[in-house]
């Protein structure tokens, strides 16, 4: 999806309109109608537009002033589209347009600055026509792309929690579980006590609190990490978390999983037992930008 700039102005209107058409959008027909009448009603409105100078430099212009061609370049010419000046038209059309004749005439010398001024006018035109054009192009592809169709897909995640007491052996890297379910659109996807990366794999963090167990000999440290379900060996993992004075311990950890890759939870502590009271575990697809 390409990032609207957020100064619409020149070169970066046109490298927006450029990343647009070159994203793939599977739009249906009807939504290109529908995004393109608002920006079409708005340049229509721009061409339509005029000044005051346009009205009055369509009173004063003196008349017979068209170009010189030849024959066959004057049929060309005629085949032309032309958008109608509505100030001209209006300044034309003035009442006590003639009175004001009366009192203006224009010398050889002034008539050729107007025919100057005619090519002037008539390249302010086509530069207004370019504006209005990419103007256009840059307002239809901004609904376009804002539109549902047109948005790219959010990743794959899940979250699982544990909200219950969960006793580990100690001395021992033990499955940790996490059986409640927040949320989950995969891949990824978790299992209780086994996840699985996706063909894109994922991003994953595992939080869990933990404290001593009062029955053997007690915990002073406590760690978690994430392995490879089939082949065991570690995917990440984190430091030594060493127990408070209450005998308690939080641990978080988190890192990016190959693609295709089961993978398990697994919690180490020193006592004879530990309990972890609480836990959390989310995954996030990665996605290629």
């Amino acid at each position: 999806m390409p990032r609207r700039f957020p100064d619409d102005e020149g070169f970066d209107k046109v490298n927006f309109i450029i990343d647009s058409w070159t994203t793939g959008c599977n739009a249906p027909w009807y939504i290109y109608v529908e995004t393109m009448k608002p920006a079409a009603l708005r340049a229509f409105l721009v061409l339509l537009s005029f000044g005051w100078a346009d009205v009055l430099r369509g009173r004063l212009r003196p008349k017979g002033l068209g170009r010189r061609t030849s024959k066959r370049k004057g049929r060309w010419n005629r085949r032309i589209p032309r958008f109608p000046e509505i100030g001209n038209t209006i300044g034309k059309s003035l009442p006590f347009g003639e009175q004001l004749d009366d009192f203006v005439k224009w010398g050889t010398n002034t008539r050729f600055l107007w025919r100057i001024d005619n090519l002037m006018q008539a390249g302010l035109f086509w530069w207004l026509v370019v504006d209005v054009v990419e103007d256009f192009v840059f307002n239809w592809t901004s609904l376009l792309y804002e539109s549902y169709w047109c948005q790219p897909d959010p990743p794959g995640r899940f979250s699982y929690n544990r909200d219950s007491w969960w006793i580990i052996p100690g001395n021992t890297w033990y499955p940790v579980s996490f059986p409640n379910e927040d949320y989950e659109e995969g891949p990824p996807v978790w299992t209780l006590v086994t996840g699985y990366s996706g063909p894109n794999g994922c991003t994953a963090a595992v939080a869990c609190a933990f404290e001593k167990h009062p029955a053997g000999t007690p915990s002073t440290s406590f760690q978690v990490k994430v392995i490879h379900a089939v082949t065991g060996w570690t995917i990440f993992e984190s430091g030594v978390q060493n127990l408070d004075a209450e005998g308690k311990a939080q641990d978080v950890i988190k890192g990016s999983i190959p693609p295709n890759t089961q993978f398990v939870v697994r919690a180490w502590t020193d006592g004879t037992w530990g309990i972890i009271t609480s836990g959390v575990i989310v995954a996030v697809e990665e996605v290629n930008q």
